[in-house]
């Protein structure tokens, strides 16, 4: 606590405004008399970031969601990386080739890069890393960044004793040999999933990589504080030039108040600003100037499951959207941390349609949609919401939205576990969610939520026409054709309204006046830190 005063005390002397809950705070230390000498902090140099729930693992094959893939990433390289925007960079492969009918994938590895261990990466650390993802024994769920891979079902099936599509020419050289041409097969590479770790030697045990991680990344894992904190040291080693900082510590706060007030009080060097405090931080003259802000890869929206009634009826559908303002709802409610979405693909990526008009709040129209399909006197459903979102007062706005419109809307809150298994099992009317690019190509926001074969269709949806324009899509190497499919694609999407789409997200982060060289990146686990530095710390 003594910390927090100093640190507060350091930034009112730069005449800094303190939120009023800080000041609060710095009243009661005051009188508790909390003004000792402090020892020296040996942490003065790490970064201290911010997460608001705990990684489902430090193992990069289990990675699913965004908080482990981010911390992972830390640890871990690819063969290729993310850029600051949809570029893809070079990572562990110094450089790569691709056959002219896109199924040869030959990569080039960096020469004696180490793993923390001291271990020396080779091709055979890679065909070790992407067949234990495979490996039906580790349970991964990324299986699916590997199925276009030759041979790769096969060994999934356990008929064959090695994926046949990975070939080592040498300790520097792998190919990997496509079933058919895949387009964004170069993105799935740089997921957190497909990380390169050291081979294991034959008949030993594979390490526990929860509780040791070995990677080649920038940072070394030192220490996790179950729901407190994760720490990371600096790698000396680290291939493409050690961080300019000590190390990293990853605070685990999840209440909103909690992270502004030690953020102002100087304990935390970076923090993503929420909705509630928006208003606060974006009118403030001191931190205006330290704002970043980035429009995310990521799309909210209302799912409608196209089996049940009363949304197997298109024209319910439509009315959905029009029922909803979802500009106001961007303006009073977020702030404008949003925009407005056209359809299911977002702003950044080639397929997104920025001469398209998009739908407006039409109320009347849409009564009158529930009446020719047979709804005059309201059409009822439930929508269901994970009550971990905490978007308590958008969803209240839009059942409000649609109630006066001729809907009656059952708010139905249950955890995200049992809303999944309802999902797949066609149980929903309706649910609330929102989807986050895994790698930065339009595919990703159709392949999975509307191809008909994919899991994370758990509205039902189906259409072989979009099935096929998707696989074209897939397996189309000219980016002019791809990008014209993806808008088609995108135009049926929109008009057979399997989804009312609300908005594309946009975050706003705020940095400490002395940290230099913070830059947002468009993918989460694209950021790794390394060129961040304190000026004049103290």
């Amino acid at each position: 606590m003594m910390v927090i005063v100093v640190k507060l005390l350091r930034i009112n002397q730069k005449g800094f405004k303190t939120h009023k809950a800080l000041t609060i705070a710095l009243v009661c230390l005051i009188n508790a008399g909390l003004w000792s000498c402090c020892p020296e902090d040996p942490y003065k140099n790490y970064l201290n970031l911010i997460i608001n729930t705990e990684p489902k693992s430090l193992d990069p094959a289990l990675s699913t969601d965004i908080t482990t893939g981010i911390i992972t990433a830390l640890m871990y390289d690819n063969l290729v990386q993310f850029g600051t925007k949809d570029e893809i960079l070079p990572g562990l492969a110094e450089s790569w080739e691709i056959s002219k009918d896109g199924r040869v994938y030959t990569f080039n590895l960096r020469k004696e890069v180490p793993f923390w261990d001291g271990h020396i990466l080779s091709a055979a650390d890679v065909q070790y890393s992407f067949e234990r993802v495979l490996n039906p024994e580790n349970r991964s769920p990324q299986t699916w960044l590997l199925a276009p891979l030759q041979g790769s079902d096969e060994f999934m099936r356990g008929t064959a004793s090695a994926v046949s599509g990975i070939k080592i020419l040498s300790d520097t050289r792998i190919q990997l040999f496509l079933k058919t041409p895949f387009a964004p097969f170069l993105g799935f590479l740089g997921a957190p999933a497909m990380a390169i770790l050291p081979q294991t030697a034959i008949g030993a045990f594979e390490p526990n990589y929860l509780e040791t991680p070995n990677g080649t990344g920038p940072w070394i894992f030192e220490e996790w504080q179950a729901d407190r904190k994760i720490r990371f040291k600096r790698n000396p080693n680290y291939y493409n030039g050690a961080a300019k900082i000590d190390g990293l510590i990853l605070n685990n706060i999840p209440e909103i108040l909690t992270a502004a007030i030690e953020f102002e009080a100087g304990n935390l060097d970076v923090m993503t600003i929420p909705n509630s405090e928006f208003k606060y931080w974006t009118r403030s003259k001191v931190w205006q100037p330290y704002i970043h802000k980035l429009e995310e890869l990521g799309m909210y929206y209302l799912a409608m499951n196209v089996e049940r009634e009363p949304f197997d009826d298109k024209r319910v559908r439509q009315a959905v959207t029009l029922a909803i303002d979802r500009e106001k709802i961007i303006y009073r409610i977020m702030h404008n941390s949003a925009t407005l979405a056209k359809g299911p693909i977002p702003p950044g990526l080639e397929g997104f349609d920025s001469s398209k008009v998009h739908i407006p709040y039409n109320p009347k129209r849409a009564k009158q949609l529930l009446v020719e399909a047979g709804y005059a006197n309201g059409c009822e459903f439930d929508l269901w919401v994970d009550p971990s979102a905490a978007v308590s007062q958008t969803l209240e706005a839009i059942q409000h939205y649609l109630n006066e419109a001729g809907f009656v809307v059952h708010l139905v809150r249950n955890d995200w576990n049992m809303m999944r298994d309802a999902m797949r099992k066609g149980e929903t009317d309706a649910y609330w969610g929102n989807w986050w690019a895994d790698y930065a190509d339009a595919e990703n926001f159709l392949a999975p939520l509307f191809h008909s074969e994919t899991a994370a269709r758990r509205n039902r949806y189906s259409n072989p026409e979009v099935d096929d324009l998707i696989e074209q899509l897939q397996t189309n190497l000219d980016q002019g054709e791809r990008k014209s499919l993806a808008m088609k694609v995108d135009s049926i999407i929109v008009e057979e309204a399997p989804y009312a789409f609300m908005w594309y997200p946009i975050s706003y982060t705020v940095v400490q006046p002395n940290l230099k060289g913070f830059i947002p990146h468009l993918m989460p686990n694209a950021n790794r830190y390394t060129g961040v530095y304190f000026e004049n710390q103290d």
